[in-house]
């Protein structure tokens, strides 16, 4: 029995067009192959997740309609349709749509083998592939024989494979990377697919001349082509030399054509805004809350400069805050914490670097020049939005500050537990304040795209009234 297994990147709601790709394979794998079953993830017809979409009667018929037609068209090519977890002549179908998380590929690999072992016969395992706004399903489709013999299709792209059941010989497995890799290819499936399924065509970035913004600029890039991407850099009297010059240097590695970047200095409209405000900034509670609010009004000033390139251009803006940031409300309220994507929202601050730290390593091995430039990932981060500013004036240092909000997150710790693996009391008892605190903020995040498992407003929701007790 000779079965295709198709790993296809489908639109979710799209049931007109999703069912037009599933009958073009099926009949492609029908006429090249002569395959007897062609088998897909999960939810192929409808996409996922459907959300509120599938409490929809009308969409509910649409959809049963496409299927009847898909399993239709199948008949008439001599193929058998499979969409959902079933046995065929011995072998066991498995249809999935799994999201992608750390370590999630692995462990679908060796779940599909442990059942093919227990079982005693061949499983074919079918997951989705494709990013449906801030979920990324990663596909790495594959089959398992009993004897231990396993072929996994590619993560985070379209692929078929065609198995032969008579020969018992399976197709050449896909290399897959380590856990950076897959992060890299999750981001890049993700912007892209955001930006190709709400038809959008081009998209921008602010640079700051930080990590983030030079990370979030190098995936656009990988994503959608220098082309398709605009930039803007947006300085301020307290913004050193190199900040301008750091991210101009970048903007020439990575190819954005000239007319593509901006530079707006934004002193002057600060000043004027200062200005304009000072009976209120006077009247100030303390000098604490005065210096606050005229930091807060830079970032919102950038923000608006950002947006008036997306507007003018019809370029969607990716934002560029990282988890580590949005985790402890290190961010200003429409400001630096808006935009249509967060592109590394689901990153703590060290896995930025590590993933910028790995693109510049796959660009030089193949014989590119590296996009990020080193000045970039070696000085220290700041926001620029006062003289000599640093994080670590208001955070944490953030290999600290990271291994505490893994604990507290991802690992669901109390306090009391992070305390007592060695970390500081006092240290753990500000990040603690600091992540229920900033719930507010978050709540008013634009949507990240997830790879942790523990996405802040997905998985993790905390109700901002709560008691702050960690």
């Amino acid at each position: 029995m000779k079965i295709a297994l198709v790993q296809q990147n489908n639109k979710v709601g799209d049931v007109v067009g999703n069912a037009a790709r599933m009958k073009a394979e099926i009949a492609r794998v029908a006429e090249e192959y002569g395959a007897e079953v062609a088998v897909f993830g999960a939810d192929a017809v409808t996409g996922g997740p459907l959300l509120g979409l599938g409490d929809s009667a009308l969409f509910r018929e649409q959809a049963a309609a496409a299927v009847t037609e898909v399993e239709a068209f199948a008949r008439e090519q001599g193929v058998r349709l499979v969409l959902a977890d079933g046995e065929c002549g011995g072998v066991v179908f498995r249809c999935a749509a799994d999201h992608f998380r750390h370590g999630a590929p692995a462990e679908s690999r060796e779940r599909l083998l442990r059942e093919a072992r227990r079982l005693g016969r061949p499983v074919v395992w079918a997951n989705a592939v494709g990013a449906q706004t801030d979920t990324i399903y990663y596909g790495g489709s594959g089959v398992a024989l009993p004897s231990g013999e396993v072929a996994m299709l590619p993560l985070f792209e379209k692929a078929t494979a065609v198995i032969d059941t008579a020969t018992g010989v399976l197709p050449e497995g896909a290399v897959w990377g380590d856990r950076l890799d897959q992060l890299h290819g999750a981001l890049v499936l993700g912007v892209r697919d955001y930006l190709v399924k709400t038809g959008v065509r081009e998209a921008c970035v602010a640079m700051s001349g930080g990590v983030d913004s030079a990370l979030v600029l190098a995936l656009a890039v990988e994503a959608l082509g220098a082309e398709r991407v605009k930039t803007i850099m947006l300085p301020s009297q307290y913004s050193t030399d190199h900040s301008v010059a750091d991210s101009e240097e970048m903007i020439r590695r990575v190819g954005l054509p000239p007319e593509h970047a901006w530079l707006v200095p934004i002193a002057g409209t600060f000043d004027a805004a200062r200005a304009a405000l000072q009976p209120v900034l006077e009247s100030a509670r303390d000098e604490k809350s005065r210096g606050l609010a005229e930091e807060n009004m830079q970032a919102r000033i950038r923000l608006m400069m950002t947006m008036a390139l997306s507007n003018s251009h019809g370029a969607l803006m990716l934002n560029t805050s990282n988890k580590s940031e949005a985790a402890v409300g290190y961010g200003t309220l429409y400001g630096d914490t808006s935009g249509a994507l967060g592109v590394i929202g689901d990153l703590y601050k060290g896995e930025v670097y590590a993933l910028s730290r790995r693109i510049n390593e796959r660009a030089e091995a193949e014989g590119r020049v590296a996009p990020i430039p080193e000045h970039i990932l070696t000085k220290a981060p700041s926001a620029e939005l006062r003289p000599g500013q640093q994080d670590t004036d208001s955070l944490p240092d953030y290999p600290t500050l990271d291994a505490i909000l893994v604990r507290l997150v991802e690992g669901g710790m109390s306090s009391a537990e992070v305390v007592a693996e060695g970390f500081e009391a006092a240290t753990v008892e500000r990040v603690c304040r600091l992540l229920l605190g900033g719930d507010f903020k978050r709540y008013q995040l634009p949507p990240a795209l997830r790879v942790s498992g523990c996405t802040f407003g997905v998985e993790r929701r905390w109700p901002i009234t709560a008691t702050k007790v960690l």
